[in-house]
């Protein structure tokens, strides 16, 4: 004898493979023999990983774009309001300011994807705003649009980013030139 136990076979539904390292297999792992799992459940596995795929995908998806919509208002708002601030803080004439300000907006929010509108309030605290020493503030309010949802929620959206910038116009710079 080679010193190595023969595997023994035991015979019936129930009978086990014992296998030369002392294991024991269940009669169905034998080779060559397939086990099946409850009756009527052969493929159902790879339906159900498509359903629940397509089931998480999807609103993974619309979350992704909603907040990279968001994020986008965001980063314009941002740069809406410190701009719009700088511009008001520097330039002497109101009007001209105003003017500038708005195509800077218009421009801003076309790059980030967003509608051209009216979103900047400027406030000052002195008149006009390019006085030295004073305050120049501009709050921006930005309705974000919902990817999906803009027939059913009309033109903005449920969320609206803002932010609010203040420039102080140089102490030591002559008024009107």
């Amino acid at each position: 004898m080679s010193g190595r136990p023969v595997p023994r076979r035991r015979r019936g539904p129930g009978a086990e493979l014992r296998l030369a390292t002392g294991r024991h297999l269940p009669a169905g792992a034998r080779r060559g023999v397939r086990t099946a799992g409850p009756a009527g459940e052969d493929g159902n596995a790879l339906v159900e990983f498509v359903v629940l795929g397509v089931a998480l995908l999807i609103p993974t998806l619309y979350l992704v774009l909603t907040l990279g919509s968001v994020q986008s208002a965001v980063f314009a708002a941002d740069v809406v309001a410190r701009d719009a601030a700088r511009i008001h803080a520097v330039e002497e004439d109101p009007g001209t300011a105003r003017d500038r300000a708005a195509r800077h907006t218009r421009l801003v929010l076309e790059d980030f994807g967003l509608e051209a509108q009216d979103v900047v309030t400027i406030s000052c605290t002195e008149d006009p705003c390019s006085t030295p020493g004073g305050l120049v503030t501009a709050q921006v309010r930005i309705p974000v649009p919902v990817p999906g949802l803009g027939p059913f929620l009309g033109g903005g959206g449920p969320v609206a980013v803002s932010a609010t910038h203040a420039v102080p116009v140089d102490r030591y710079r002559t008024p009107n030139g």
